[in-house]
């Protein structure tokens, strides 16, 4: 966990850009990565002991009705996309550092205060608060991870990021689940909340010791970045068809245990098992995958990876047809080619995201995809709920059709001049 001495620098105050990484590495390399790693993997784990249990953790907390919690928690989300935009231009502004310590801190105050919240006023400034320091790590990660890995490298700092994120959400669901076990009901749940707060406390130590990441002085390839994302023709498509990929796939997971226990009745162990198929597959191929990707062409890789996601979909869009005994096996090998799916496209995208980005609007052009996601969070709870009232195979369908027009778009784009650039970013 070496970081070098911080000494100014057009990309970040130190300069880990020396030496290149082996082609056939792995694991990523650079100063610093150790850090980087465990900060990811303590956060990971933070958002971990929340996520699976957030509305059970409000409505303990609060003691707020379902409605209340889950209008407030809608509108916090929406109110917080406006203020996307200026983490981004914080981020590059004061440099990556002070921004994710910020956000961290900003998340262990709130998990803090949320047991002392007695109106939906308080409850809603608080997930706005939450939710606007999520958002800024999300800026932050890869603007710091573009600054600091050496030459070559980004992916896969990036790649281990994802391979924190999946294993600290694992293992941090597990620890909540077994504290609520070991406590009472509203104990347990305040329990949960001030271990999430622990864990971003330490998180926001772990990013001490990283070097922080400011604007560029001069361009080192990439878009020209003129009049920002909206004017960069090659960045807001990758962008657009992130959105579409991220719809895709928050939407998969929220309609799949809805529509696998509710309308086909299957055991509700059976979707625990499909997840953990899905965790295990992305913590142990996420970095072999991503260190094969560099040199292969990118909008082609981001096509294929799009339409191998359209394997459990297919599954899904049938199974009101199948008998239980021949859904399951069919279930595990649709989870298992959509998993990789989502490692192929998702670490392209997530490439392309970084280092089509001009170096000195690298927060701005994170912030602006940010926003994006955002919008799919927001719509997708309204997107499953109506499909799986009113036509639930056809959410499937609808989702495998998005699929196929991001592959479709990727091809296109990539029998034209933009395959070039995509390449040559791939590559950095």
């Amino acid at each position: 966990m070496n970081v070098p001495e911080e000494s100014g620098g057009a990309t970040s105050e130190s300069s880990p850009r020396e030496t290149k990484a082996p082609r056939a590495a792995t694991l990523p390399r650079g100063a610093g990565v150790g850090w980087f790693g465990l900060a990811a993997l303590v956060n990971a784990v933070g958002t971990g002991f929340f996520y699976p249990y957030q509305l059970l953790f409000f409505l303990a907390v609060t003691g707020f009705s379902l409605t209340t919690v889950g209008t407030g928690l809608t509108v916090a989300t929406l109110l917080a996309l406006p203020a996307v935009q200026w983490v981004g231009r914080c981020v590059d502004s004061w440099g990556t550092r002070r921004v994710l310590v910020a956000a961290a801190l900003t998340r262990t105050v709130a998990f803090v205060a949320y047991p002392f919240v007695h109106n939906s006023v308080s409850f809603v400034v608080l997930a706005v608060l939450a939710a606007v320091a999520q958002r800024a790590e999300q800026v932050s990660v890869p603007v710091l991870a573009a600054g600091i890995a050496p030459e070559g490298e980004v992916g896969r700092w990036l790649a281990l990021a994802k391979v924190a994120f999946n294993a600290g959400m694992g293992f941090g669901g597990l620890l909540a689940g077994l504290a609520l076990i070991a406590t009472g009901d509203r104990s347990g749940f305040v329990l949960v909340g001030l271990l999430n707060a622990a864990s971003f406390a330490l998180a926001a130590l772990l990013y001490l010791p990283l070097p922080t990441v400011r604007p560029a002085r001069k361009e080192a390839g990439g878009s020209n970045g003129s009049g920002g994302p909206w004017r960069d023709p090659l960045f807001l498509r990758i962008a657009v068809a992130n959105f579409l990929l991220i719809t895709v796939i928050v939407a998969t997971e929220a309609g799949l245990p809805v529509y696998l226990v509710d309308h086909r009745r299957t055991p509700a162990w059976i979707v625990g098992f499909l997840f953990a198929v899905n965790t295990v597959i992305m913590v142990l191929f996420q970095l072999p995958i991503s260190s094969r990707l560099r040199n292969r062409a990118p909008l082609r890789v981001i096509a294929a990876g799009s339409v191998l996601h359209a394997g459990l979909l297919g599954v899904l869009g049938f199974a009101g047809w199948l008998p239980l005994r021949a859904l399951l096996p069919l279930l595990v090998l649709g989870m298992a080619v959509y998993t990789f799916g989502e490692i192929v496209s998702t670490q392209m995208l997530s490439v392309l995201l970084v280092t089509l980005a001009p170096r000195r609007q690298l927060g701005a052009y994170q912030a602006f995809n940010q926003v994006l996601v955002g919008l799919s969070l927001a719509i997708v709870p309204v997107l499953v709920a109506f499909f799986l009232t009113h036509a639930p195979a056809g959410l499937w369908w609808t989702l495998a059709a998005t699929t196929a027009v991001i592959c479709l778009g990727m091809l296109i784009l990539h029998r034209g001049p933009a395959a070039a650039a995509a390449q040559r970013a791939a590559a950095g």
